[in-house]
C-alpha cells in the first residue's frame, strides 16, 4: 500500500487542514466525466464489521465467503488488531471487485469510504472522547471537482447516508483507537484471530456463541439476557461490547 493511498483511509487524524461541518466545495461524480471510475481502479478501501455485514448480505454469501473472495487482512501498526481491505488484485484487471461497466454494482451498499469520497476520515481519542476530523481530497485528475453542485460538510454527509454507516462502525472503530493508547503489549496472533472473528466473521461467531464451552471460557454471564439467534446487527453490537471488555477492560470507560 503506497503512503498516499494509506493517508486516504487513515484510521486516525491526519495532518492536512481538515473541514468544519459548514465548508463547501463543489464536486459531481457522473457517468460522463473522462474520469469516471478511475478512482475505482486502484482503490484501498478499508472495511468496517458494518460495511462488510451490508455488502455480505446484498451478495448472498456468507462472511468468509465474502472475507475470502474480496478482501486481505493487514494488522493495524498503531493497534496492532487486524484491518480488513477490498483487495484489487483479486479480479483479473486491478480495480475494486464491484466495478462494473457502467459503475459500482453495489452502489446502494457501497462502504462508508465510498459513501464520503472525495472527503477522508480520520479519528482520535481525546479527553472528552472520540473526535472526528474531515478533509477534501482532490485528486489531480478528477474532473468531479468542476461540477455545479456546491455542498456543506454536513449536507454530503446527510445525502451520502453515511450517519447509518457511521453508527455502525463507530464502537469498532473506539476499540481500535483506545487500544492503540495502550501499547503494542497484550496482542498476540490468538487475539488478533479471536478480534477478527468478532468483528469480521459474524457467521462463524455465532456458531461459536452457541458452544457451551465457548460461553463459559469467553463470555461467563454476559449472555444470560441475549438471544444467540439474534439478527446480524444486533450480533454485531453484542461483539463489540464483547471485544470492549476483553481488549480494553478498566481503558472502556476512558
Amino acid at each position: 500500500m503506497t503512503p498516499e493511498n494509506h493517508e486516504a483511509v487513515s484510521l486516525y487524524q491526519q495532518k492536512d487542514q481538515g473541514l468544519s461541518w459548514d465548508s463547501r466545495f463543489r464536486f459531481h461524480c457522473h457517468g460522463g466525466l473522462p474520469c469516471f471510475n478511475r478512482c475505482c481502479r486502484t482503490p484501498t478501501i478499508l472495511l468496517s464489521p458494518y460495511d462488510i455485514l451490508r455488502l455480505k448480505r446484498f451478495l448472498g454469501l456468507t462472511a468468509r465467503e465474502f472475507l475470502e473472495r474480496y478482501t486481505r487482512r493487514e494488522i493495524d501498526e498503531w493497534s496492532h488488531l487486524p484491518l480488513i481491505f477490498l483487495d484489487p488484485f483479486k479480479t483479473e484487471e486491478p480495480g475494486c471487485p464491484f466495478l462494473g461497466v457502467e459503475g459500482c454494482t453495489v452502489y446502494a451498499h457501497r462502504p462508508a469510504a465510498c459513501r464520503l469520497f472525495p472527503i477522508t476520515m480520520g479519528s482520535q481519542m481525546t479527553e472528552e472522547g472520540m473526535v472526528d476530523h474531515y478533509f477534501c481530497r482532490q485528486l489531480d485528475y478528477c474532473r468531479g471537482f468542476a461540477g455545479d453542485r456546491e455542498w456543506t460538510l454536513e449536507s454530503w454527509i446527510e445525502d451520502q447516508v453515511f450517519e447509518e454507516y457511521d453508527e455502525g462502525r463507530r464502537e469498532w472503530l473506539e476499540i481500535l483507537l483506545k487500544r492503540g493508547l495502550m501499547g503494542p503489549g497484550g496482542v498476540d496472533a490468538e487475539l488478533q484471530d479471536l478480534f477478527a472473528l468478532a468483528c469480521y466473521d459474524l457467521d462463524q461467531f455465532r456458531q461459536d456463541l452457541s458452544e457451551w464451552e465457548f460461553l463459559e471460557v469467553a463470555v461467563p454471564g454476559v449472555l444470560e439476557t441475549e438471544d444467540l439467534v439474534m439478527d446480524d446487527l444486533a450480533l454485531l453490537h453484542f461483539s463489540y461490547r464483547y471485544l470492549q471488555d476483553l481488549l480494553l477492560g478498566d481503558e472502556k470507560e476512558g
